[in-house]
């Protein structure tokens, strides 16, 4: 996939020549905490989720604090991806911080769910501009492919990092401070990742076009928020949702379809599309697209409701819930920086894709055999199986992407990576925590213990994080409580059955992947402005990169 574009902007000095060891390394730093600023809000929250819902009450919002989060940073990434190509990506970062800021000082003052759900619609805004251009930058400070792929590593690992940190934190502040607390400790971590990033991060070049998709972006937003609104509301009784089957679910799933339709077509006539669909000619990216996809579904899908289970189910405290999936993200991270390393020595990458997709997809089988009498060490070792499965995957996709597209799509390729997986992450949220709350009520209602009990009390039991209260859950009949229990296993069981078909979606997608192979500069040549050459198709992709003055 070689053009005269490609070939310019890889000729370009190394960006890492221009900057001291010092400033690099702060720059980095600000990098990975941006990152981090995102990623941990996925996870932070999930220990404190019953207790604000238990404060706030709503259980049927339950996964819109997540699913508002995941919905406004898809619907942002293409665009700020979009925009770093054309402004320059460190304005949009530093934008992208301080908006999700403001979203997170406000989330944390939220009186109610419903405006929960709103100021973390404005974080999963700054979100989504952060992720797309802190990709894209990595790529800009390191055009050696090798030298990038170990450092993808890394960066990868950020997420992973939040995962460690998330819980832990979430579960602490949530016992010993206040939940609000678990958005404002976001403050002082943005703040420093703002100065690192202003004094430190070079200025990346804007590549001079200002013609925005906006029709494109319309029309994905309005296809997105259609279709989630169907599956988060669908089969639920009034005024929570609707029947599968009422004009009100078929409406939006027929707009989404109709706004997708238009959407492809827009995206093929404009002269600066916002998801260019050549990028789709190549075997990689289309594969690297559904592994993305499916795999933020995975994510989410294993980890959404491990929280309730452990706290409701389980009787944990909210920071020994938390505590649990440390583990879970020590193996993430190890996987991360191994499968960073060993690209980067070996030039493999078809490899952590494959062995990563199997170890997923047997992490998420080992979930779906937990019950009421597991012990926390079991659940403790099924989550180290999935979180290096997710591991070994999660770096491999971006450096594939990076590998794949040309240098002048470089902003809008990545992003591509960022928005299927928050697609995909955003889906699994809907339909997974649709399935599970329904699942539950109507196990609940229909099981015999709670016959004859009193409407007030039936309303209580409807959301099973009401039994947090030590008080409450000891005034219920032991029978009711019981049945709590077990109808919220059942119900996250048809959740994990869910994540198991995604994570085989997952394997099928890394099976047909082409054999990518990547060499750094040092190998490839040994003379300094030899030109690459690069060699794509549908078997194998193999790039050369120049060596760097």
């Amino acid at each position: 996939m070689a053009d005269s574009d490609n070939n310019n902007n890889l000729n370009k000095p190394d960006n890492t020549q221009t900057l001291s060891n010092k400033k690099l390394a702060l720059a980095l730093s600000g990098i990975i905490m941006s990152i981090l600023l995102a990623a941990l809000d996925q996870t932070i929250v999930n220990p404190a989720m019953p207790r604000i819902v238990k404060e706030l009450q709503g259980f049927s919002l339950y996964s819109w604090v997540t699913t508002a989060y995941l919905l406004t940073s898809t619907a942002t990434i293409l665009i700020a991806g979009k925009l770093g190509d054309m402004f320059g990506r460190k304005t949009i970062l530093l934008s992208g911080v301080f908006i999700f800021l403001i979203g997170s000082a406000l989330s944390g003052a939220s009186p109610s769910m419903f405006w929960l759900v709103m100021f973390r619609g404005l974080q999963g805004i700054g979100a989504g501009a952060l992720q797309s251009n802190a990709f894209a930058i990595i790529a800009e400070l390191f055009p050696d492919s090798a030298k990038r792929a170990r450092w993808q590593g890394f960066i990868a690992a950020a997420f992973g990092l939040s995962s460690v940190i998330g819980p832990t934190l979430g579960g602490y502040i949530t016992d010993n401070l206040a939940w609000n607390w678990v958005f404002y400790v976001n403050l002082p971590v943005g703040l420093v990742a703002i100065f690192a990033l202003i004094f430190t991060l070079p200025r990346s070049h804007a590549s001079g076009r200002r013609k925005i998709d906006w029709w494109g972006a319309t029309l994905i937003i309005g296809s997105v928020v259609s279709i989630l609104l169907a599956l988060t509301w669908g089969g639920k009784k009034e005024p929570q949702g609707f029947a599968w089957n009422s004009p009100q679910i078929l409406g939006l799933f027929a707009i989404g379809a109709i706004l997708t339709a238009l959407f492809i077509y827009v995206e093929t006539k404009v002269e600066e599309p916002i998801l260019p669909l050549n990028l789709f000619k190549y075997a990689t990216v289309r594969a690297v697209a559904v592994i993305s996809f499916t795999l933020g579904g995975v994510m989410l899908g294993s980890t959404l409701f491990i929280q309730l289970f452990m706290q409701v189910v389980l009787g944990q405290s909210a920071s020994s819930a938390g505590a649990v999936s440390t583990p879970l993200a020590l193996a993430l991270v190890t996987a991360n920086i191994l499968t960073g390393q060993f690209i980067g020595r070996v030039g493999i990458l078809k490899l952590p894709f494959i062995s990563g997709a199997i170890v997923t997809l047997i992490g998420v089988g080992l979930l779906t055999t937990l019950n009421a009498d597991s012990p926390v060490w079991v659940i403790t070792l099924f989550l180290i199986v999935l979180g290096f499965g997710l591991g070994l995957i999660m770096p491999s996709m971006t450096i594939a992407v990076q590998e794949s597209v040309s240098r002048r799509e470089l902003g809008v390729g990545i992003s591509s990576v960022q928005f299927f997986r928050s697609i995909g992450s955003t889906v699994a949220v809907a339909v997974i925590g649709t399935i599970v709350t329904n699942n539950y009520v109507s196990d609940i209602m229909a099981d015999p213990s709670t016959r004859g009990l009193s409407p007030k009390l039936l309303e209580v039991i409807e959301e099973p994080q009401n039994l947090l209260d030590k008080q409450l859950a000891a005034s219920l009949p032991p029978s009711v409580v019981g049945a709590v229990h077990s109808s919220l296993v059942d119900a996250i069981h048809a959740g994990f059955y869910i994540t198991l078909g995604i994570a085989f979606v997952t394997l099928i997608a890394a099976l047909v992947i082409p054999n990518i192979r990547i060499k750094s500069d040092l190998k490839r040549n040994k003379a300094a402005g030899v030109i690459s050459s690069e060699t794509v198709t549908e078997k194998s992709v193999e790039v050369e990169v120049p060596l760097a003055h």
